[in-house]
């Protein structure tokens, strides 16, 4: 009989492994050594999903997003990006991110969806909609720090935000100083999120300071 977090990860990879193939990608599940396009050292993941013979992603498959081994899946990502055409993702029960939405080429950011994204935020607090101002400014804030984290090789952009953070922080990817004011800010998205009242002062504030990390989170992406 399976224990629990077997049947767990075991639905886990179904799901990844569904998504995946509904695609229209051929997915090996615990690829044999030999099948494996380049040598990892010794390390064999839990699926091998080939856009062709030449692109296509390492997965590893948690069942949840704690405990993870960061910096060994760090090492891990680097060996694989060496690689024209591969990446590694870290997948867990718990990501943030939806399943097969990965683009190989990852572009960075240009400065016109940049500038877009600040022009709506801009739209929304001059119209007094502080609130949506700030989830919007939120989302964003977020799709930086993911991106920075694909950019340095870090296999956290799919786990839940406050985990990533954390990560960011423990990998050196983020200073503590943007570490603390990130982790305050979700505290405030989260009341917001949920309906609980905050000053408009205060809420002002936040929107101030969180305008201030997505520009510092800008300059890293360029």
């Amino acid at each position: 009989m399976c224990s629990g977090n077997t049947s767990i990860n075991s639905l886990v990879k179904a799901k990844v492994i569904e998504c995946y193939s509904s695609q229209g990608y051929e997915v090996v599940h615990q690829p044999h050594i030999q099948q494996l396009p380049f040598d990892l050292n010794g390390y064999i993941p839990n699926l091998l999903v080939k856009i062709s013979t030449e692109q296509g992603f390492i997965v590893e498959v948690r069942d949840v997003a704690i405990n993870l081994a960061v910096s060994y899946y760090r090492d891990i990502a680097k060996s694989v990006a060496e690689h024209v055409g591969w990446r590694f993702l870290l997948i867990t029960g718990e990501d943030a991110t939806p399943i097969a939405e990965e683009d190989i080429a990852d572009n960075k950011l240009t400065r016109s969806q940049i500038l877009h994204r600040k022009e709506r935020i801009a739209k929304l607090i001059s119209i007094g909609e502080h609130e949506a101002a700030f989830l919007s400014l939120w989302i964003f804030a977020e799709i930086l720090m993911r991106r920075h984290a694909r950019h340095l090789l870090i296999p956290i952009d799919r786990l839940p935000t406050i985990l990533m953070i954390h990560h960011l922080y423990t990998q050196l990817a983020i200073s503590t100083d943007q570490f603390e004011r990130a982790i305050t800010l979700n505290e405030i998205r989260n009341r917001v999120a949920h309906g609980f009242p905050v000053k408009s002062i205060n809420l002002n504030d936040a929107i101030e300071r969180l305008l201030n990390l997505v520009d510092e989170f800008i300059t890293m992406q360029v």
